[in-house]
């Protein structure tokens, strides 16, 4: 059983959750390649002598960070085309905004009902990396320019399996609706384990849409400093940083919602549910510090080529495989 508010307040509560978890999640991100690459990450608890300078727990230390930015000055370079410049945060922050209020969080969200839904939060999260195009394009700095059009060419090669990933489990819950996508699973099994082929592509693409290793090109700093954030600074820099938190929340909670069932579990009530589908996101972040932690930076085209012969050809067997499930083994999916 899910709370009881109104649309607006429940739009508000997640987006303020979202984001509350994507703090958790960049936070574990810090400490589990920390700790891999044998580094001292960011505490859990400071040492009590520490407490009065640093606070109690860094577990949060990512909110302090875009605090930080968010009361500093924005330098606006003198030859960017400004209102572009300033335009593009703001873009992807109101896509990423769209984005958070129609992908439920362990089963609840008041507008992903609609048959829609998992159409506008594809195209929402388009929007973001496109943003970021536009703001390195306009910026004047060569980082930029460079960066956006590795950004360009990166959004092409994850973007094809992980559209086609995700239209599989449509076709599988014969809906485009991300909420009955849940459901369907909840009536009959995991999708996970229905077609873990689509699992595997979305996964992989969502590793790259993160810009983790070793899909980080557009922003590899030895190369291009910062690639399309290089002349961001102060409070738009902290617009992005809150882009990328939400943008990794969002990322996971969609994997989750249409593979692993949203976490949701009938007999238990909506703490425990809540509860599971935390867990089950630090599971699938886990997964993915893994994958960035243990593997170099690829180059732009070894980075198209890979996606176009792995997660591209597992997306297509996926969707080859949901077809025969659908009609072969109807039973399977709807009983």
């Amino acid at each position: 059983m899910t709370p009881t508010v109104t649309s607006f307040e429940g739009a508000l509560l997640l987006l303020l959750v979202s984001f509350f978890l994507g703090v958790l999640y960049s936070y574990e991100v810090r400490k589990i390649s920390a700790r891999l690459q044998s580094r001292r990450g960011p505490w859990l608890l400071v040492p009590k002598s520490l407490r009065k300078t640093l606070g109690t727990t860094r577990l949060f230390q990512p909110l302090y960070d875009i605090i930080k930015l968010l009361y500093k000055q924005s330098i606006i370079p003198e030859t960017a085309r400004t209102r572009l410049f300033k335009t593009a945060p703001l873009i992807a922050l109101t896509c990423l905004g769209a984005a958070a209020i129609l992908t439920p969080l362990a089963g609840y969200s008041p507008f992903a009902s609609f048959e829609l839904s998992l159409v506008a939060v594809l195209y929402l999260l388009l929007g973001v990396p496109l943003a970021f195009v536009l703001g390195g394009a306009v910026s004047s700095s060569p980082w930029g320019v460079v960066g956006s059009q590795r950004e360009a060419e990166l959004v092409l090669a994850y973007e094809t399996p992980f559209v086609i990933g995700v239209f599989t489990v449509a076709v599988m819950a014969d809906t485009l609706s991300i909420q009955s996508i849940v459901a369907a699973q909840i009536s009959r099994y995991p999708y996970l384990l229905l077609n873990p082929f689509s699992a595997a592509a979305v996964f992989l693409a969502i590793v790259g849409k993160l810009h983790l290793k070793p899909f980080d090109i557009p922003e590899a700093e030895v190369e291009v400093v910062a690639g399309p954030m290089t002349e961001y600074s102060g409070r738009l820099l902290g617009l992005i940083e809150i882009g990328k938190v939400l943008f990794t929340s969002i990322s996971i909670s969609l994997f989750i919602d249409l593979f692993l069932a949203g976490g949701m579990i009938p007999e238990l009530g909506y703490p425990l549910v809540a509860l599971i589908f935390i867990l089950e996101g630090f599971l699938v972040v886990s997964l993915i510090t893994l994958v960035h932690t243990l593997n170099p930076r690829f180059r732009i085209d070894q980075a198209f080529r890979w996606y176009l012969k792995v997660p591209t050809l597992l997306s297509a067997l996926g969707l080859a495989w949901a077809y025969s499930l659908r009609y072969l083994h109807t039973a399977i999916l709807w009983g």
